[in-house]
């Protein structure tokens, strides 16, 4: 029994899943991974798309919130556990005054700069129907983008499926890939922080 027929008989556990890891990590690893599944005859494209929209976007939701209650004072305490340093958000705060839309979008695409920048949308107290607006805006067309890639992706698996036994191996190695790609960007954001803070 492989990981095949595991995905094919128990279908209907993935979608909380995939909601929990899209709220949990708000990763493109879960999109990527949906649309080579979609591809593959496994998820449902028009379940998963809704289901990812809606983990990702409560998520943005009680950022925004958290942002724009205690703002910089967040920042100050638990700045360090998610490797956000006073600089670098009030960096963020300056460059959603001259484009909050394409600032909200590209965060999207950045690891390690989505969370920071919906705590830095709330904290300089954007209107919430415009950050709404923008945010709903932003994830339909990420998500979209990364489905389709996985999607993509899946159709050139397909052709090579007969000779791959455990979709499980790639899957892990996707998961693997992004983590250690979005830790060594932290990391890079943490060590460009301290040596802003001693050269100030």
């Amino acid at each position: 029994m492989n990981s095949l027929y595991l995905l094919q008989q128990y279908e209907n556990f993935i979608y909380p899943l995939a909601f929990l890891l899209m709220f949990l990590e708000g990763g493109d690893g879960t999109l990527l991974a949906s649309g080579f599944l979609i591809r593959l005859g496994y998820l449902k494209f028009w379940i998963i798309f809704p289901v990812t929209i809606c983990g990702i976007f409560i998520r943005d939701l009680i950022l925004y919130n958290v942002g724009q209650q205690y703002g910089e004072k967040f920042i100050e305490k638990y700045g360090k556990i998610f490797c956000i340093t006073p600089q670098r958000f009030q960096a963020i705060k300056k460059r959603l005054k001259n484009s909050k839309g394409k600032t909200i979008f590209a965060s999207k695409f950045i690891y390690g700069l989505n969370h920071i920048t919906i705590l830095a949308v709330g904290a300089a107290k954007i209107d919430f129907k415009k950050f709404f607006k923008l945010g709903l805006i932003a994830i339909v067309i990420w998500e979209l983008i990364m489905i389709g890639l996985g999607f993509f992706l899946g159709h050139s698996f397909a052709l090579l499926k007969k000779y791959i036994k455990d979709i499980g191996i790639f899957l892990l190695a996707i998961y693997i890939i992004f983590i250690a790609f979005e830790f060594l960007i932290r990391q890079k954001i943490k060590i460009n922080g301290q040596e802003n803070i001693r050269n100030n």
